[in-house]
């Protein structure tokens, strides 16, 4: 069975095996472990003393519950990546065989964190540099065949393009390329292949 929090994809082994746990858990304290989760992931806040805390007196042990860190941990972080919404969270994991009451818990408390944790996940992204300006223009050339192939001087046009990259150092740096239509529309399927690929993981 396929869950959208898990990619639209079938839940991991390791999840299915340890997701027992998070029915053993009382809906107050299921929002609480979540909030904690959440604040650690968000705010950088070490809240693992107050969830062991919690869950000990709740009879875990503590492989119990760093399992169910790890299940809570990834249901947040794939339901943010995958922009899933609270109502469909809430159904998917009542499906999995989990008590409504802690699937709502678990899913409101989510929603109140959802946008600064895809903020957070956003700002993760391999970045060669903030782009602050970017300049481009259309330009027509006279050139050889012999220089250029003729698909790529077809109509004789191209983009010139300019882009001021600021690294985190503070110090600048430009960037400048020129781009055939033809090289464009390659670079746009490419970039569609990598979203839908990057999409599956």
């Amino acid at each position: 069975m396929r869950f959208l929090f898990c990619g639209d994809s079938n839940c991991p082994e390791w999840f299915l095996a340890e997701s027992a746990l998070l029915t053993k858990i009382a809906s107050v304290k299921m929002k609480l472990v979540t909030q904690y989760i959440l604040q650690n992931i968000v705010e950088g806040v070490d809240t693992s003393a107050k969830i062991f805390k919690m869950l000990e007196g709740s009879g875990f042990n503590q492989q119990e519950i760093n399992s169910t860190i790890a299940c809570v941990s990834y249901i947040v972080e794939n339901s943010a990546k995958y922009d899933v919404s609270e109502q469909v969270l809430i159904k998917e994991l009542i499906d999995l065989g989990l008590p409504k009451e802690n699937c709502e818990q678990l899913s409101k408390t989510f929603k109140q964190y959802k946008d600064k944790l895809q903020q957070v996940y956003e700002n993760q992204i391999i970045r060669i540099g903030k782009a602050v300006e970017f300049h481009y223009g259309i330009s027509k050339f006279i050139v050889s065949e012999s220089v250029v192939p003729q698909k790529q001087i077809e109509g004789n046009r191209f983009i010139d393009t300019n882009i001021t990259f600021q690294h985190d150092n503070g110090k600048q740096e430009c960037c400048q390329f020129v781009i055939f239509p033809e090289q464009l529309e390659d670079m746009l399927n490419s970039f569609k292949k990598a979203q839908k690929l990057m999409m599956q993981l």
